[in-house]
């Protein structure tokens, strides 16, 4: 297990290797769960990814018909726009959404990652792989795959 993963447990349905999931934190069935501190383990509103299923053992939930399997995760990337002069491979920076006048997706652009959910302003993030650029209100912006450390 890596130094950045967590065990929990998540729908049997779900549980795959490179699954990946947004997790919506505690739910009102939650609140009687004898497991929901290996459940309620993640941050809310963080993207994870699956890095292995620990066991067949099945556990019943009130949340999931089909009950859950405990599993390895890790930070998920997440794509988003960032300045240009930060976008550089293998670099740590400081995230900062980017406040584009924009009101829908243009010329291909996915206007949700100038902020993209899973990530909040002040986040420390590793650049993992940077992708094509765009301008927009005379800025030179780039697509990064981006992980929280």
């Amino acid at each position: 297990m890596t130094a950045a993963a967590k065990i929990t447990v998540i729908g049997s349905r779900l549980a795959k290797s490179g699954e990946t999931f947004f997790f919506l934190g505690e739910r009102e069935e939650c609140k009687r769960c004898n497991i929901r501190g290996t459940c309620l383990n993640l941050d809310s509103g963080r993207k994870y990814e699956i890095v292995s299923v620990r066991n067949n053992n099945l556990l019943k939930c009130a949340l999931h018909d089909g009950g859950v399997l405990a599993v390895e995760v890790t930070n998920a990337p997440v794509e988003a726009y960032i300045d240009s002069k930060k976008a550089i491979e293998g670099s740590k920076i400081t995230f900062m959404p980017i406040k584009a006048e924009v009101e829908e997706n243009e010329d291909g652009v996915n206007i949700e990652l100038f902020s993209p959910r899973g990530l909040e302003k002040g986040d420390k993030c590793l650049v993992e792989e940077v992708f094509e650029g765009i301008e927009r209100d005379g800025k030179t912006f780039k697509r990064v795959s981006l992980v929280l450390e």
